[in-house]
């Protein structure tokens, strides 16, 4: 009987160890309690791009949630709220959508929170002068800006080419 339940728990932490490709989209997960059960449950199966693009309410998201327990994601029980409250809270819909920082215009950046139109002239100048960004340690560095500093902006910038 130990067998198996041993052989259970072993298939379990391999299935969660089957991760999506990244590219990038962990960056865009603000720091709050969740992020790392998102971090580590909803890249099992797709990128966090899903997330991370996615806008809905509390029941939105908490139906996206027990979607994905239906598709088989491996959650425990305990890991369901935290996971509901941290993606309501920064993927709800009251949080702009993203915008791609190298097709953006003035207006589309002045309308983001924390963004100034001192700095949207920094980002436009700088993406002028540097071509386009690949993600957001790039900008960051243009715009000469602390790590700490520039957190804040992160969260509503996306890097197409």
């Amino acid at each position: 009987m130990q067998k198996c339940w041993l052989a259970l728990l072993l298939l379990s932490g391999l299935g969660r160890g089957q991760k999506a490709a990244d590219e990038g989209w962990s960056e865009l997960l603000p720091p709050g309690e969740g992020r790392d059960l998102v971090l580590s449950s909803c890249n099992t199966c797709h990128n966090l791009k899903v997330v991370v693009h996615a806008r809905k309410d509390s029941a939105g998201w908490e139906k996206s949630v027990n979607d994905m327990i239906q598709r088989g994601a491996q959650l425990f029980p305990e890991e369901i709220d935290p996971i509901t409250a941290y993606v309501s809270k920064d993927f709800g819909l009251s949080v702009p959508k993203l915008v791609n920082v190298n097709t953006a215009s003035r207006e589309d950046l002045e309308k983001l929170p924390n963004f100034k139109p001192d700095l949207v002239a920094r980002i436009l100048y700088a993406r002028t002068k540097a071509g386009n960004f690949k993600n957001a340690e790039e900008l960051r560095r243009a715009l000469g800006m602390e790590k700490s500093e520039f957190q804040r902006l992160q969260y509503a910038l996306e890097y197409k080419n």
